[in-house]
């Protein structure tokens, strides 16, 4: 039997958990990010030509679609990907069903029962 612990201090654990990965995956995106933006505000402050050209190609709304259109077709294709899977599961479950028929089947009527 397992026995789990109690409390979130499973969760913080090296072996076993998701969070030393994840933050693997996620910190130097995070850096690249910070990085990212102070270089902006500073070339901003700076030049106001930059300023005035990243301030009109980049708007919040345009960002925000972007982000949304492939946030959805990430979603669009993980859900199709699953309903596969689900329907490929689906066909081999009554295939075995089949099989499983047609062996009880046989061995009823080969059965000494069956020949009286």
């Amino acid at each position: 039997m397992i026995e789990y612990e109690d409390g979130f201090t499973i969760l913080f654990r090296l072996r076993g958990s998701v969070f030393p990965f994840a933050f693997l995956l996620t910190v130097p995106s995070l850096i690249l990010t910070a990085a990212w933006c102070l270089l902006m505000n500073d070339i901003a402050e700076t030049s106001d030509f930059v300023a005035v050209m990243v301030q009109e190609d980049f708007n919040k709304s345009q960002v925000w679609s972007a982000l949304t259109a492939s946030l959805a077709l990430l979603i669009a294709f993980r859900t199709r990907q699953a309903l596969q899977r689900f329907w490929e599961g689906t066909t081999l479950m009554h295939q075995m069903r089949g099989e499983w028929f047609d062996s009880v089947s046989c061995l009823i009527s080969f059965s000494r029962a069956a020949k009286q």
